[in-house]
């Protein structure tokens, strides 16, 4: 009897002596399962969403990344941490220090990965597409803000003798080479602005420019091939001075005289 009390003792204290070594060895080191979808994967963090919500794991160079395939979940290959991508389901063990979370192993089947692959492919494909789309309706906006506001893409002058209106034949052959210019451009528009010297009244001046600015438009018209809709309505400035001119006359024979200039509209020349 006293043999196998004392047998009862040594195996408590032997049962003793391994409860007391044995929270050092394992129960505190072990974080939980989770089982979710991976949401993102930055560097070294891989996100899980699953029933509690997100859960951001580390994943280590000891971290055991393995595939399985079939119903009964054959091990496969092992796979690197690249292939933890977003849309992928999986089940990760894990070592807890603190608060923060070390993956140990993360499972997934194959299939689901090849899921997550296509889905991720998808996803880029799209991403790109948005892309292309927002850099293209930027540059639409620029264009459609742009319509109204015209720019010069060529210009000529037509010269007159004093107190005339008939357009010499180097005044034709420059008002042909304008319109040839012009309708090699998408879109263009022709002003016709007429002018005169300073020689006489400025009412007489001011119909004279007309008159100028008016032949100048029947040429473009009718011997030029410029259609209608093309030319804007025709100006005429007399002898006064144009604020913000571009080409001021000099002389008086450089005053009698009318511009023709290819107008284009700034989206039009954004498209170049």
């Amino acid at each position: 009897m006293r043999k196998m009390i004392s047998s009862r003792k040594a195996a408590l204290g032997m049962v003793a002596a391994v409860l007391v070594a044995a929270p050092t060895l394992a129960f505190g080191a072990d974080g939980p399962a989770l089982k979710g979808m991976i949401v993102s994967h930055e560097g070294s963090t891989v996100v899980v969403r699953g029933s509690g919500g997100d859960t951001p794991v580390t994943v280590t160079g000891s971290t055991k990344i393995r595939g399985t395939s079939g119903a009964l979940g054959i091990r496969g290959e092992d796979h690197p941490p690249a292939d933890l991508i977003r849309g992928l389901a999986v089940e990760v063990t894990t070592d807890q220090d603190g608060s923060a979370l070390t993956a140990k192993e993360v499972t997934f089947k194959n299939s689901d990965l090849k899921t997550a692959q296509q889905i991720s492919a998808g996803i880029a494909s799209t991403e790109n597409r948005v892309s292309s789309n927002a850099a293209g309706i930027a540059e639409n906006a620029d264009r459609i803000d742009n319509v109204g506001e015209l720019v010069a893409a060529g210009r000529t002058k037509v010269f007159f003798a004093s107190g005339s209106t008939v357009i010499t034949a180097k005044g034709q052959q420059d008002l042909q080479a304008i319109a040839t210019q012009a309708k090699a451009i998408k879109g263009y528009r022709l002003a016709v602005v007429g002018r005169a010297d300073t020689t006489g009244n400025a009412a007489a001046n001011q119909k004279l420019s007309e008159a100028r600015a008016a032949a100048v438009e029947s040429y473009l018209l009718k011997s030029a091939g410029v259609l209608p809709g093309r030319i804007l309505p025709i100006a005429a400035a007399g002898d006064s001075e144009i604020v913000q001119d571009p080409d001021p006359p000099k002389t008086a024979e450089e005053a009698r005289r009318v511009t023709v200039t290819i107008a284009v509209s700034k989206s039009a020349v954004a498209e170049k």
